[in-house]
C-alpha cells in the first residue's frame, strides 16, 4: 500500500493534498519495519506491507487502513473470489494474486491492497510457489523430442536424475529452447506424488517442466506461495493471512 494512501487515511484527506506533500517533503514521514526501526520517507509512491511495516507521522503511529488479505483453498471450476465471498470474508475491492489454472486447486491470495499484489505476482520479487503434482504411473511419450532418450525399462514416472534438472535450469521441450530459472523437485513417499517449487509463473510452467523430465502430470495442487501455506485449511474454505505472514513477505 502507497505511504501516501495510509496517510490520507490516518489524516482525513487526500493522498496526493498539500497537507501530505509538505509532511514527506519536511521529514515527517518514516516507514517502520519489522526490525522496529525507522526508516524516513520523502516519497509518497513508496509501497509497505500493511501488518508488516507502520507508518510513522510526527513521531507517532499512523492509522493502520483496511486491508484484507486472504488465502483461500480454491477448488477447480470454483474461483477463488468466490470462496471469499461464500466464506463471508468478501469485500468489492478483493482481487486474487496469482491465479491457478483452470484445472487446478490449492493456495490462492485474494486482497484489497493493489500493491501488495503487484509485489507477490511480479516475476522480479521471485517469491516462491510450491505445487503438490500428481503423476501418471506411465511415462509421457517424448517423441516428439529430437534426441530424447527412451525410459530403460522399468523406469519410474521421471527421469533418474530429474532432480538435478530442476536445480540446474531445466530445458523446456518447446520451439524456442526455454530456458527455467533453477527450481526444485522432491520426491514424495508415494512415487506418484512430487513437489515442485518455482520462483517463475510461465504459463502452464509446472506442467511443461514435469513433461520435460517425462511425467504426465494428472493432478496439480499448490500448496504454498511465499511464506503462506495451504496447511489444513479445508477445500471451499478462506482465513485471514496473519501478521507473521506479512512480516515474511516484507
Amino acid at each position: 500500500m502507497r505511504v501516501d494512501y495510509v496517510l490520507s487515511h490516518h489524516l482525513q484527506c487526500a493522498p496526493r493534498s498539500a497537507r501530505v506533500a509538505e509532511l514527506l517533503a519536511r521529514g515527517e514521514v518514516a516507514v517502520r519495519g519489522a526490525d522496529g526501526k525507522p526508516r524516513a520517507v520523502a516519497d509518497g509512491s513508496f509501497q509497505l506491507v500493511v501488518g508488516a511495516e507502520t507508518v510513522v507521522c510526527g513521531g507517532a503511529d499512523a492509522a493502520r487502513p483496511f486491508q484484507r488479505l486472504l488465502a483461500v483453498h480454491e477448488l477447480i471450476g470454483e474461483h477463488a473470489l468466490a470462496v471469499a465471498a461464500r466464506s463471508g470474508r468478501g469485500h468489492a475491492d478483493l482481487g486474487v494474486v496469482g491465479r491457478l489454472d483452470a484445472d487446478a486447486s490449492g493456495l490462492a491470495l485474494c486482497g484489497t491492497d493493489g500493491g501488495l499484489q503487484a509485489l507477490l505476482a511480479h516475476p522480479a520479487s521471485h517469491v516462491s510457489k510450491t505445487y503438490l503434482v500428481t503423476l501418471r504411473p506411465s511415462r509421457y511419450e517424448r517423441a516428439h523430442r529430437a534426441g530424447g532418450p527412451a525410459p530403460a525399462a522399468g523406469e519410474g514416472p521421471l527421469d533418474s536424475d530429474a532432480e538435478a534438472q530442476f536445480a540446474a535450469g531445466l530445458l523446456l521441450d518447446d520451439a524456442r529452447g526455454t530456458r527455467c530459472a533453477p527450481a526444485a523437485l522432491r520426491r514424495t513417499a508415494d512415487r506418484l506424488k512430487v513437489e515442485v517449487e518455482i520462483r517463475e509463473g510461465m504459463h502452464h510452467q509446472v506442467k511443461r517442466m514435469v513433461g520435460a523430465v517425462g511425467g504426465a502430470l494428472v493432478g496439480l495442487k499448490r500448496v504454498r506461495l511465499g511464506p503462506v501455506a495451504l496447511g489444513g485449511l479445508a477445500p471451499g474454505a478462506a482465513r485471514d493471512v496473519t501478521d507473521d505472514e506479512l512480516r515474511a513477505i516484507a
